[in-house]
């Protein structure tokens, strides 16, 4: 999430059209990682419009002790870290159903950026369908450390500190989530060709 230090400076100055700049130049960022965070497009709608509102009644305050694309990131994990713990305090009251969301049309749009051969690019995308199918059957404790360390590409400490566990706690989700993942991948696509049962 790079952003313009200068437009981060017109917002604070309170300049017209800054903070529409502002949010149509990171929104596209911050919505991917509400969706893969949240695994669910509603969701991470919602949590992408809490960002901006946090962002609105924060960017005066901002003091630049550290990029804005970094703070901006910061915030938005934190809006998901929030959102799946109500999530999960509502499931356990009884209130909503789990579920497992599924891609959207289109979702697999721009996978192949190359002229790769239409069996190649069948293969990209379903390896893509299934990897996102995956990720949503995670546990939320689960996802959001392989959200954070692989997609996001966060450090382990910096995990640990966000989602307020030790890096050992980090290592072992992100340890049990991979082998749980190829299990999920892997062995959807060879009981496919396997015999039914």
């Amino acid at each position: 999430m790079d952003v313009d230090p200068a437009l981060v400076k017109a917002c604070q100055r309170g300049e017209p059209g800054a903070l529409d700049t502002l949010i149509r130049a990171t929104y596209a960022d911050v919505y991917a990682l509400c969706r893969r965070m949240l695994a669910d497009p509603d969701e991470a709608a919602d949590a992408t419009q809490e960002v901006y509102l946090r962002v609105m009644r924060s960017v005066l305050g901002f003091r630049g002790e550290s990029a804005f694309g970094t703070w901006l990131h910061r915030v938005t994990v934190n809006v998901c870290l929030t959102a799946l713990r109500k999530r999960s305090k509502a499931r356990a009251a009884g209130m909503v159903a789990g579920g497992t969301p599924f891609a959207l049309p289109g979702d697999e749009a721009g996978l192949a950026t190359t002229r790769d051969a239409p069996d190649d690019l069948a293969v990209t995308a379903d390896l893509a369908a299934r990897s996102e199918v995956a990720l949503a059957t995670l546990p939320e404790d689960a996802r959001a450390v392989v959200v954070l360390r692989d997609i996001e590409g966060l450090s382990t400490k910096e995990v640990a500190e966000l989602l307020g566990v030790t890096e050992n706690v980090v290592k072992v989700r992100l340890h049990r989530a991979h082998a749980r993942l190829r299990t999920l991948i892997l062995g959807e696509a060879a009981t496919e060709g396997g015999v039914g049962g």
